[in-house]
């Protein structure tokens, strides 16, 4: 079975799945397929993170796919700002990881040749796909910094104009590097392509050298597991802000939420209330542990949410500040006959990223880096060689020590909150998992464009539950389901003693299908 945030990444997938792929391949195969389709939300230029469950060795393992600053980049460049631009070439000052990442993963458990995996990425970019009324508005929405930049301006605009539904969006040049890296492999992005990238990017400002491509690899990590209930919790660790969706659920594993009911103020009070506790916690380490040293053991301590939960509980008031983080992410989840499951969250960090594309590699550059901050005293302090603090996570639960459940979704801050979401609906109240992915959520933060942190919650809560959480001090507001914002939700829940079957869900909040056989 597979899910993925776009239909054509899903079926691409499930072909490789019924010609006898493994989990890893198909993964790869629509990460591919996702690259040229949703190039609004994921693509060559952006990062990765992985969580692979290897059913004959009976391993969990991660990748962090996130590519470091570039070797030349400094605070002192950005002098008399207050923070690195969201857009335009010097905000593209991370090196692309997410490719590298494709090959860690492929040459472990992959075992289809890369012309086959990247075949359907390939047909899309050169062919062309529909204009999605969902990818037109996006489109509509950055209009102004592809005019901008010459490489995006080419291919998302037409005379001028922004691409409507129905139009064809063609990426030839993309066409042709996928094509390198299908005879070539991999490291062919880290070559030529990074060599292209790089001079187009000083011919407009930028700062990222060949050599930053040519140095970068991915890595294996050890990745985070806790428990909730009767269920391990596996995580990938920081950068990714994998720990704060465990800290969320070691919270709320000291109420008996099965109690409450899923439509009860009281849980979403609960839920509230552990997201800003969590958000606290991790934003005071979140970075590069090879920068700052977090105490990572102490954190996921059950015994801390034991100390500090009342006090939470009893004060809706409690809060804390954080900055605007970039939602747009793509979630992939599958699970092959062999017993093995990936959850692959892959990203460009805003959406189309910095904007900026070379023409031409027809690679579009994510915006990553500019979530460093200029503050030299922060644990994310901008540093050359170091990986920003990454909203990327991707969650699989376990129970017997047996693969349970696949789960992630695209949305920055959200992510945390929207697994969070699907973990409680399936473990404490029995939902399945596509009634899990359509259940109204909670959104808790600052988004772009936000002045201050908000809090919302979907208009199919009922109404009672508004009215409670208003007179508990929770300035709650209201967003009409669905609400793209809250995350585009993908899970597949593998069989097991619970179920001979697989069962899977896609988020009606965005253009997902799950699809098995």
């Amino acid at each position: 079975m597979v899910a993925t945030a776009h239909y054509l990444g899903t079926a691409a997938a499930l072909d490789v799945l019924k010609e006898g792929g493994t989990a890893v391949d198909a993964a790869l195969c629509a990460a591919a397929t996702l690259s040229v389709v949703l190039p609004h939300m994921v693509g060559l230029g952006g990062d990765a993170f992985w969580l692979i469950y290897d059913a004959r060795h009976k391993t969990l393992s991660a990748i962090n796919g996130s590519g470091p600053s570039g070797s030349a980049v400094t605070r002192e460049q950005y002098k008399g700002e207050a923070a690195i631009p969201f857009r335009g070439p010097r905000a593209a000052i991370t090196v692309p990881g997410a490719v590298d990442s494709w090959r860690l993963a492929h040459d472990r458990m992959g075992t289809m040749p890369w012309t086959r995996l990247l075949e359907p990425a390939i047909h899309y970019a050169s062919t062309g796909v529909a204009v999605t009324n969902d990818l037109a508005g996006w489109i509509a929405d950055d209009v102004t910094p592809f005019r901008h930049d010459p490489g995006s301006r080419g291919i998302f605009l037409r005379e001028g104009q922004p691409l409507r539904a129905g139009d064809r969006l063609r990426q030839e040049a993309l066409g042709k590097t996928l094509k390198g890296i299908a005879r070539h492999g991999p490291r062919h992005f880290y070559g030529d392509t990074g060599e292209s990238i790089s001079r187009y990017l000083a011919s407009q400002g930028g700062l990222l050298r060949a050599e930053d491509f040519g140095n970068y690899e991915a890595r294996w990590v050890a990745p985070l597991t806790s428990r909730y209930r009767d269920y391990t919790v596996g995580q990938v660790p920081l950068p990714s802000q994998g720990i704060a969706g465990q800290l969320i659920l070691n919270f709320l594993s000291g109420i008996e939420l099965k109690a409450y009911g899923p439509e009860h103020p009281d849980y979403y009070h609960a839920l509230i209330q552990s997201i800003k506790w969590a958000f606290q916690k991790r934003d005071a380490h979140w970075a590069d542990p090879r920068f700052h040293a977090a105490p990572v053991d102490s954190l996921l301590d059950p015994d801390l949410a034991f100390r500090e939960r009342p006090h939470w509980l009893a004060h809706p008031e409690l809060t804390h500040d954080n900055r605007p983080g970039g939602s747009d992410t793509t979630f992939m989840s599958v699970a092959d006959r062999y017993g093995n499951a990936v959850g692959l969250v892959q990203s460009l960090y805003f959406d189309f990223g910095s904007c900026v594309t070379d023409p031409e590699s027809g690679v579009l550059l994510q915006n990553r880096g500019s979530f460093f901050s200029l503050d030299p005293h922060h644990p994310n302090s901008l540093e050359p060689g170091k990986q920003s603090a990454s909203t990327l996570m991707s969650g699989m639960l376990f129970k017997d020590g047996k693969p349970y459940l696949v789960y992630g979704t695209q949305g920055g801050e959200v992510q945390p909150q929207t697994q969070t979401s699907l973990v409680t609906r399936i473990v404490d109240f029995g939902f399945d998992v596509q009634e899990a992915i359509e259940a109204p959520r909670v959104l808790y933060g600052r988004s772009w464009g936000d002045d201050s942190n908000r809090l919302l919650l979907e208009s199919s809560a009922p109404a009672a539950v508004f009215e409670a959480l208003r007179s508990k001090g929770h300035p709650v507001e209201s967003a009409v389901w669905p609400f793209p914002r809250m995350g585009t939700a993908q899970a597949i829940r593998l069989p097991g003693p619970w179920s001979p079957f697989f069962e899977g869900g896609a988020d009606p909040r965005g253009e997902g299908i799950a699809l098995g056989f």
